[in-house]
């Protein structure tokens, strides 16, 4: 399930380069904004009930900081496993396209 794990670190690299170049990053991409957001929604929750400790604000204050915070981290984790998951499928077809790109050359040196 995680080729793209299991590659090198240039390889990673390679891959990663050439998926965020094309057409089908898009998901990817998304999912990195949302990722960043959930970052900062998390930063602003503990903020927000630190605050709220300091000062002894309501209940109300506390709850919705904690519910900031539970779905940032939610979103936060369901981000990276997108992320992972696209990846992963665009190294598989990387390695699919090269295996035939390889089949290919070998077909074509028999030919001649």
């Amino acid at each position: 399930m995680n080729y793209y794990k299991r590659l090198e670190k240039e390889e990673r690299l390679k891959v990663k380069g050439d998926f965020l170049k094309s057409d089908n990053s898009l998901i990817y991409k998304k999912a990195n904004k949302i990722f960043i957001i959930s970052i900062i929604g998390l930063f602003i929750a503990v903020c927000a009930g630190l605050f709220d400790i300091v000062y002894k604000t309501g209940t109300i204050n506390y709850v919705l900081d904690g519910l900031l915070f539970i779905f940032s981290l939610i979103f936060l984790i369901k981000m990276n496993s997108t992320k992972n998951i696209e990846l992963n499928k665009y190294a598989l077809d990387y390695k699919k396209n090269k295996e035939d790109m390889s089949k290919r050359k070998k077909m074509d040196n028999k030919k001649k």
